[in-house]
């Protein structure tokens, strides 16, 4: 697979040292530690029919929970990716150019596997198998954590209150 030209951010270095920061806090303990987790990432690369970036992600981080925010871990996602079944879910295209990475509370996070862009149904007032919308909400994973498990997106991905911590 290799790199098909996305042009959002990667998994770097760099990111790569965030997650191990953010690993530091919550391992210290305190009330973040009950909500979250960035579990150290896998140590040999997995055999999982999956995005380049996401393989690359399991090597920082052995999936994530950002609040309401979840990237799977490579247990779980071998395992949702029923949700893209046909007949199961709407994607725009083939569900074989599907690859389910995540959840914004119960909806699905769908990562692009042409373009590793990252997408997912919007609304928060509907089940996700009957919303209208399914949506490109970034460029690629990195970005995505980086913006809505991370970053100022968050309250506005998940419908959560302006007092959410």
């Amino acid at each position: 697979m290799g790199d098909e030209g996305t042009s959002g951010m990667k998994i770097t270095d760099e990111f790569k040292q965030t997650l191990a920061r953010i690993r530091e806090v919550l391992d210290s303990g305190g009330e973040w530690s009950i909500f979250n987790s960035v579990p150290a990432g896998v140590h040999r690369r997995p055999e999982l029919d999956a995005p380049e970036e996401y393989l690359d992600f399991l090597s920082a981080a052995d999936g994530a929970v950002m609040g309401s925010v979840v990237i799977l871990d490579r247990k779980f996602a071998e395992r949702s990716q029923a949700l893209i079944s046909p007949g199961m879910v709407k994607v725009p295209e083939d569900p074989g150019d599907w690859f389910v990475v995540g959840k914004v509370n119960e909806n699905p996070v769908l990562a692009n596997r042409r373009d590793g862009s990252i997408w997912t149904y919007p609304d928060m007032l509907t089940s996700w198998w009957e919303s209208r919308r399914f949506e490109r909400v970034a460029d690629s994973l990195a970005e995505f954590v980086s913006e809505y498990g991370l970053g100022p997106g968050y309250l506005r991905i998940t419908g959560a209150e302006e007092s959410d911590q």
